[in-house]
């Protein structure tokens, strides 16, 4: 197998392509000949050594893939050599209320991730994905597609007619907006720029505000709105966005904590939150059973990821230089795996 490490420590430079034995499945494991993964910011903070000291290398990155089942152990069932699968995030979390222990079992940080040509999984952890997606967008649902159908279904499933602001262009927004739109509910998204403002209204947002020329966009929603607000807000900015995502809610409104991609201490002004009464709920990914649920949702509706960019296997370490200075929008992959018939 051919892989990638962070091995003597992290940083670009300690990433290291790697060649060893084949991996070989257990009784009740899957080997999985990968075919496409992709990145998320998370990656960048493991990348920086930023994700707390239980993440430590040598570690094989990234959490988002997927493969084709090339062996099966002798108590597997359910799953067949040529079934194309991803790896669940949380490789210990099948449905209900998150484990006590939930940050053990993600992929790529501390568990090894995807960055490989084959992989062992339980095959309690996999998820068959949708036959109408290519798989370069397959690679993006285990973390980026199950966050963004998680944002949109706790604390309660959004409804048809509630308008949901989503910040951002990235593969957990681009993906939101798909699935807002498939429950009938209106969508407004902010972009960082006008041909990214152009890209986001052909993917079919309601609205869309350009940040780069309406600073104050709290207001703006506010304004698009009636004066009243938007019934959710998927925040993924972090600690320089949070401010105005409360301004920009309604009374007795949600805002869905996902990202933290501009800070990790934010300043409120808690009479915002309390008089008003808003709900603040943080989601993390998913379950395997939301991942299956997503999945029923995307092959009903036909939904497909945006990809944004695609890396070859031999130049991994770029696509992480890509995301730090990510101007596209959607996804950012990796493909042309070896042994891959891409």
């Amino acid at each position: 197998m051919e892989y990638w490490s962070f091995s003597n420590g992290f940083g670009l430079d300690n990433l290291i392509r790697k060649t060893g034995e084949l991996p070989r499945p257990g009784p009740r494991d899957v080997l999985l000949e990968m075919r496409a993964v992709s990145l998320n910011y998370r990656d960048l903070v493991v990348m920086r050594g930023q994700h707390g000291k239980m993440v430590q290398p040598p570690l094989i990155p990234l959490s988002d893939g997927v493969g084709v089942v090339v062996e099966t152990g002798k108590d597997v069932t359910g799953f067949k050599i040529g079934d194309r699968v991803c790896p669940a995030f949380y490789q210990h979390w099948q449905g209900g209320p998150p484990p006590a222990d939930l940050e053990v079992g993600r992929l790529g940080g501390p568990l090894d991730g995807v960055l490989a040509s084959h992989c062992v999984f339980p095959a309690s952890t996999l998820v068959r994905v949708p036959d109408h997606l290519s798989d370069e967008e397959a690679a993006t649902l285990p973390c980026a597609g199950v966050t963004a159908w998680s944002a949109l279904s706790e604390p309660a499933p959004i409804r048809p007619g509630e308008t949901v602001l989503i910040l951002g262009t990235g593969g957990v927004a681009l993906m939101a907006l798909s699935l807002a739109k498939a429950s009938g509910a209106r969508t407004i998204i902010t972009t960082s720029g006008p041909s990214k403002a152009e890209k986001v209204r052909e993917l079919g947002a309601d609205i869309v505000i350009d940040r780069s020329t309406e600073e104050n966009w709290a207001q703006s929603v506010r304004t698009v709105t009636g004066g009243i607000g938007c019934d959710r807000v998927l925040e993924l900015g972090g600690a320089e966005t949070l401010a105005a995502s409360i301004k920009a809610v309604r009374t007795g409104g949600t805002i869905v904590l996902i990202g933290n991609v501009t800070g990790n201490k934010a300043e409120l002004f808690l009479p915002l939150v309390l008089t008003r009464r808003l709900t603040l709920h943080s989601v993390s990914c998913g379950s395997r059973a939301a991942f299956q649920a997503m999945n029923r949702a995307l092959e009903q509706h036909e939904i497909r990821p945006e990809i944004s960019e695609i890396i070859s296997f031999d130049t991994a370490p770029a696509a992480f230089t890509a995301l730090e200075t990510h101007k596209g929008v959607g996804n950012i992959c990796i493909s042309s795996f070896q042994g891959s018939d891409k």
